[in-house]
């Protein structure tokens, strides 16, 4: 009575309704997520280079 296909199958029509993805859009799907990847990676390597120049300092 209620029986629904598997969920590979919906998967699958779903997949196919949407058509291929456009080209280019590399690891990020939304350039939010990018810009705030690129941000914290930015902001780590700044503070262990700034850790790192003060425990030099420091001794």
């Amino acid at each position: 009575m209620f029986r629904r296909e598997p969920l590979e199958e919906r998967i699958a029509r779903r997949q196919a309704e949407l058509g291929p993805r456009p080209r280019g859009g590399g690891q990020f799907d939304h350039p939010t997520a990018k810009y705030l990847f690129v941000g914290l990676l930015a902001v780590t390597v700044a503070a262990h280079v700034i850790g790192g120049v003060l425990f030099a300092v420091m001794g």
